[in-house]
């Protein structure tokens, strides 16, 4: 099984968004993080990659980046899941993956430093901030037997430049 990782889009600055007085769950993606993903995503199609399930955060910022994803990824309808939202610890996210139904990939869209710690432990075993993932970046992780700490296989670790660049 793979199982795609992707940060979302940029978002507006935090600083300016406090300003409207809404929560930070509701801060959106630029137009020109729009714009960007957009032109990602062209750039993740080139890379063929067999997604069945597409998956969430529940923030907006998320939900936006999966918007422009899906149609890409050929995914009608995307799925959203509480746990991918920020600050959710690997093991419990592990966890979770371990329990979904077995399909030749997932792709998952967060936030930092959820995702780089779940990449980190699922191919090391352990996170040690290493691995950043930038916003609009993606790593693909293959899994041949179940899915556990330090037993995925890093296939490729993308910044949003380069999947961009993929779509010229």
């Amino acid at each position: 099984m793979d199982v795609l990782l992707i940060r979302h889009a940029p978002a507006e600055a935090r600083e300016i968004f406090e300003r409207t007085h809404q929560p930070d769950e509701l801060r959106p993606l630029t137009p020109r993080g729009v714009e960007r993903m957009q032109h990602a995503a062209r750039g993740l199609m080139t890379l063929a990659l067999p997604v069945e399930r597409l998956i969430a955060s529940p923030l907006v910022r998320a939900q936006q980046t999966a918007e422009i994803l899906a149609p890409t990824l050929e995914i009608r309808q995307f799925e959203t899941e509480a746990l991918l939202a920020p600050e959710v610890p690997a093991s419990l996210l592990i966890d979770w993956l371990r329990k979904q139904p077995r399909v030749e990939g997932m792709a998952l869209i967060g936030h930092e430093p959820s995702l780089s710690q779940l990449l980190e432990t699922l191919v090391y075993g352990e996170a040690n901030g290493n691995m950043p993932l930038k916003k609009g970046g993606a790593a693909l992780i293959r899994f041949t037997d179940g899915i556990a700490a330090g037993k995925g296989q890093l296939i490729w670790f993308l910044s949003p430049g380069i999947l961009r660049a993929l779509a010229d």
